[in-house]
């Protein structure tokens, strides 16, 4: 599933953490807009996730849902490490995620009302990973942009974590 835009939120759905928020692209995925749409009509719903990273590009990573009820949909999302992985530690932090549906061009401040799922996305084994599959690929990214030594732009990377941390550990009292 695309992502178009992302923001964040905090309040108390959350016990005022920052839980990032995905708006996804469901122009082709009207299930999607049903569960959504269902989903603030009825008790809430189960869903089963997946951390993961991709085989075959080290910048990407997929989180992959399974929702059962109100209606049962599958939808994977991909995060680019280099552009997207303060959503995926922020994700992983805060241990939810927001899912909203949209199309290319909707921002979260164009309208913060519009129906949105909270999805609760407790710790796994990926949690374990993250760290190490992140620090690796940044301190890549780093390195190819500036011909530093190894241990000087994993410690960058260390830096950039640990600073994304702070700003997404903001917590609204409750």
């Amino acid at each position: 599933m695309p992502v178009v835009a992302d923001g964040s939120i905090a309040g108390p759905a959350a016990d005022g953490r920052m839980v990032p928020l995905v708006i996804i692209d469901t122009t082709s995925r009207p299930d999607l807009d049903e569960l959504v749409r269902l989903h603030s009509h009825l008790s809430p719903g189960d869903v089963t996730y997946r951390w993961g990273q991709a085989e075959r590009n080290k910048d990407l990573v997929s989180l992959s849902l399974w929702f059962v009820r109100p209606i049962e949909a599958r939808a994977v999302l991909m995060f680019s490490i280099e552009g997207e992985g303060i959503i995926v530690d922020n994700a992983l932090n805060s241990r939810a995620i927001y899912l909203q549906p949209g199309r290319p061009g909707d921002r979260l401040k164009h309208d913060p009302h519009r129906p949105k799922i909270l999805i609760e996305i407790p710790d796994d084994d990926f949690r374990e990973q993250w760290e190490d599959v992140a620090v690796r690929r940044l301190a890549k990214v780093i390195r190819s942009r500036s011909p530093i030594p190894r241990e000087e732009a994993r410690r960058l990377a260390v830096q950039w974590l640990a600073q994304s941390r702070e700003i997404s550990g903001f917590r609204l009292p409750t």
